[in-house]
């Protein structure tokens, strides 16, 4: 990782913005974001200072190795690696659906019980893709629920949370994602439309609306100790 990247991740964890450090260790707010962006690189001294303000050492400015950027880092790779994987079972659950119905449709008005043998296939095969497609949308909710509460439980955790601009903005682009590995199959489908990609979509969204939720409720939490912290009479 580059020294850029790590001023930019020790900034974001001590929560403080471009203009706050910039007035803290008497430079312009171009020059920080100068550094952050690697365009240049702050000297030997501007490093102990900003390693100060950060309360880090120089070495995680240079190679990022502090505990709090550690944990900055899991938490944006699980929760990659969860919206990745729930995105993916989607699309497939959704690909698989849309197979069934363009490539093996059960023709109207098939007389019960089946006594052709093609249509008995027809119909074994069907039933067996379908329960592929539940597996499927069962493991994407699964993945769903269980990796957004690993995610609550390591923000609990995070001295400094992801700015909740951020965080909306991932939601945001989340659910667009998810909407694009179903709702677009609906389209080319001859038998069941929207109904069941929507339904889909539906089921796997209630766990990340509850992470957003639950990032808002950490933020109030630490903006009241905060205040009470700066309200509580020195001794």
């Amino acid at each position: 990782m580059t020294i850029n990247k790590n001023l930019r991740d020790l900034r974001q964890i001590s929560g403080m913005t471009q203009e706050e450090v910039a007035s803290r260790v008497g430079l312009t707010r171009q020059a920080i974001s100068s550094y952050e962006s690697g365009r240049t690189e702050p000297d030997l001294d501007m490093l102990v200072r900003l390693a100060g303000l950060y309360q880090a050492d120089v070495s995680d400015i240079l190679y990022g190795s502090s505990h709090a950027q550690r944990k900055l880092h899991t938490v944006r790779g699980i929760a990659a690696a969860v919206f990745a994987a729930v995105l993916l079972l989607l699309f497939f659950a959704s690909a698989l659906l849309l197979f069934m119905n363009t490539c093996l449709p059960v023709p109207m008005g098939v007389p019960a019980p089946v006594t052709d043998p093609s249509m008995e296939q027809l119909i074994k095969t069907r039933f067996a893709l379908h329960d592929v497609r539940n597996v499927l949308l069962g493991i994407s909710q699964a993945v769903s629920k269980v990796g957004c509460l690993i995610l609550a439980v390591l923000l609990a955790g995070l001295k400094n949370l992801p700015s909740l601009k951020k965080c909306l903005l991932t939601a945001l682009v989340y659910v667009l994602c998810a909407a694009a590995c179903t709702i677009p199959f609906g389209a080319f489908d001859p038998i069941y439309r929207y109904a069941d990609y929507v339904l889909a979509l539906l089921c796997i969204l209630p766990p990340a609306l509850l992470l957003l939720l639950w990032r808002v409720v950490l933020g109030l939490l630490k903006n009241r100790r905060a205040n009470a912290e700066e309200t509580r009479p020195q001794k």
